[in-house]
């Protein structure tokens, strides 16, 4: 009998390796909600059809399914002709007000505001840049849930020449996890040590870190678009490993302070 084909994304797998340390007793339901973003109640109902149906249990119901709320193709056709029409330099409330009232075609104002952006009658306004504001984060909850990241250049070996020392230190545990020394900050070195980690201590829900052109494209233009990616970020997205550029080196002080006392204690030595 031929076995069933499972497709699932990295999300997935990554819910069902939580979904099956739960199942076998090393975590319990509070532990797995938070490392899955879910509640209490959303992981019993996952465990068990887990237990029921296997990885197969994982699984959005409705994929592959037409949602219930999407708008039928013919209506939407309709609703780009009127509004090319003739409601093309009106706002997306009073728009919608004519399709409901002359037209009798009922929509939100937000769909119509989707649909006038498509075509370019719209354009989103950009929302006011909140004042900056830094305070206190609170350290996670679990170990493994986030990594603190950085690089330390120093004449380590008293050489005449600086060499990077690589540090991961565990948010929740403040343990430090992972120490290398390399050439540089670059792809290959900082991808040597993340395979390092995952062997030794298993994926991390997301990685702390500064924004060196290594993990962030830091490139005015493109600097802000979330499509434009590094090969580490690509590298992370893969892996489904979220990566959190910090804007300060304050916001990552735990990691930074680690990096100052290794080298301040090795050029005392």
């Amino acid at each position: 009998m031929a076995e069933e084909l499972i497709i699932m994304s990295q999300k997935e797998l990554a819910r069902y390796e939580v979904i099956k340390r739960l199942i076998r007793e090393e975590i319990n339901g509070t532990e797995a909600a938070k490392q899955l973003s879910l509640t209490v109640r959303q992981i019993k109902n996952i465990k068990a059809r887990v237990i029921k149906e296997g990885a197969k249990g994982v699984i959005h119901r409705s994929r592959g399914k037409t949602g219930n709320r999407r708008l039928k193709p013919e209506i939407e056709e309709k609703v780009k002709y009127w509004l090319k029409k003739e409601y093309y330099d009106f706002k997306p409330s009073f728009a919608m007000e004519k399709l409901r009232d002359i037209n009798k075609i009922k929509l939100s104002k937000e769909k119509v505001r989707q649909i006038m952006v498509g075509l370019g009658l719209w354009k989103p306004r950009s929302r006011k840049k909140a004042e900056d504001y830094r305070s206190w984060r609170q350290r996670k909850d679990y170990y493994g849930e986030m990594e603190q990241f950085d690089g330390c250049y120093y004449d380590w070996f008293e050489t005449g020449k600086l060499c990077c020392l690589l540090a991961s230190r565990d948010d929740a545990t403040n343990r430090i996890t992972g120490l290398r020394f390399v050439s540089d900050e670059g792809l290959r070195p900082v991808s040597s040590f993340w395979k390092g980690y995952l062997l030794t201590h298993g994926k991390p829900l997301k990685i702390y870190l500064d924004r060196f052109s290594t993990y962030k494209n830091t490139h005015r233009s493109v600097m802000d678009d979330p499509q434009v990616l590094t090969q580490f970020q690509r590298m992370m997205r893969q892996l489904d490993i979220e990566t959190i550029p910090a804007y300060s080196p304050q916001a990552k002080g735990r990691i930074e302070n680690s990096s100052q006392h290794y080298s301040i204690g090795w050029s005392e030595k």
